[in-house]
């Protein structure tokens, strides 16, 4: 395999961890952030995920799943 060729798999292969990678830390910041909004508004049990998916048209679909023992007044942070 000449030299173009193996470099460009090399890049191929750092471009798609560093694309993991990204993922990852996005998915958590997201459940971070989702799961403090919603506890202004309930009382979460357990773990709270975030979901990513790209749809065939390049869109994406967020899917949040979380549980709730009760909903509360809404608290306002100032």
């Amino acid at each position: 395999m000449n030299e173009s060729k193996l470099m460009a798999k090399r890049l191929k292969r750092v471009l798609l961890q560093d694309k993991i990678v990204a993922y990852e830390g996005l998915t958590k910041a997201l459940e971070g952030d989702v799961a403090m909004l919603l506890g202004y508004y309930m009382t979460l049990i357990g773990e709270l995920s975030v979901n990513i998916d790209v749809l065939d048209e390049g869109n994406y679909q967020i899917n949040i799943s979380a549980k709730a023992t009760n909903i509360n007044a809404p608290q306002i942070v100032g």
